[in-house]
């Protein structure tokens, strides 16, 4: 699974990155504009020339002011000795060729001790430098709390973080029922249930269990909802049912960026390899219209 494309876009959905802020990072939200949002969408490199896939930047406002500055949001998938490192080189190098202030975040979904904050260096006379960074460690955050929490970011993102091997379906119930009781709209909706089922997918026999539950605790019009939520993420065997659920979960995020997917290309989709898919997770990031799908398809047959 591409788990950077799938972070990027999820908090590319404004909604979303409000919600993330709400949850995780109260203060720091009072004072981002969320109705002056521009994600940048250039390709970036390190001073090495690598280029780095899992950042996230946006250009915003200070609440009621007309002064700017950017947001860094790293996603984090595997432990990084040199994170704190590298999150420095991205701060200098977006300030120098922004000319804006630069406000960093890292978000950690990889099982391990957090990075020290903040890096400092200290020569015996002074310390030369300090830099501080936020840090959002999902997998020492209780699932079990953040799927009753009514904020589509915080119901998202809980798929990554810890919860009790036998409250599994517990986790799926909740976030299911607190899903549909938000009445989101359909676009946030899905992308809220994309997110979550691609971490956490649902089997048939689990599936049954939850109507079950549900129907009786619940009105009919509220397991309604909640079935036609769990649906389309129905695993469908290990193997073919990763792969499925990546074309699947492809296929929305392309229908939300560039629109309609015609009936040709899906199907020319769903014939790629695992690889080719998960590659194709992260192109569409930069996709802005149809004609850069069918560029990407010609080059990867």
């Amino acid at each position: 699974m591409n788990h950077d494309a799938s972070f990027k876009m999820l908090l590319k959905t404004p909604t979303l990155l409000q919600g993330f802020f709400d949850a995780f990072l109260p203060e720091t939200g009072r004072f981002v504009d969320f109705s002056h949002l521009e994600f940048v969408d250039k390709e970036g490199f390190t001073l090495d020339h690598r280029k780095r896939t899992g950042d996230l930047l946006i250009e915003t406002r200070f609440r009621g002011e007309a002064a700017g500055f950017l947001i860094h949001l790293e996603h984090q998938a595997q432990r990084d000795s040199d994170l704190a490192m590298r999150m420095l080189e991205y701060f200098m190098l977006y300030w120098r060729e922004y000319r804006l202030p630069v406000y960093p975040i890292a978000v950690l979904t990889y099982q391990g001790t957090v990075p020290a904050s903040p890096l400092t260096f200290d020569f015996p006379n002074k310390r030369v430098l300090q830099f501080d960074f936020d840090v959002i460690d999902l997998r020492h955050m209780d699932a079990e709390r953040y799927v009753k929490m009514a904020n589509p970011a915080a119901l998202a993102l809980a798929a990554r973080m810890r919860f009790r091997s036998g409250n599994r379906l517990r986790l799926i119930k909740d976030f299911a029922l607190t899903l549909a009781r938000m009445m989101l709209s359909k676009p946030v909706g899905d992308m809220v249930a994309a997110f979550f089922f691609a971490y956490q997918g649902i089997s048939p026999a689990e599936r049954l269990q939850l109507q079950q539950d549900i129907s009786r605790v619940e009105s009919t019009e509220m397991g309604d909802r909640v079935m036609e939520l769990t649906n389309p993420w129905i695993e469908a065997g290990k193997e073919q049912g990763r792969q499925e659920g990546e074309v699947e979960l492809v296929l929305r995020l392309l229908s939300r960026r560039i629109g309609a997917i015609s009936a040709s290309r899906g199907k020319a989709i769903r014939k790629l390899p695992l690889h080719s898919i998960e590659a194709l997770g992260e192109a569409l990031l930069e996709f802005a219209s149809s004609a850069d799908l069918a560029r990407w398809l010609r080059l990867h047959k």
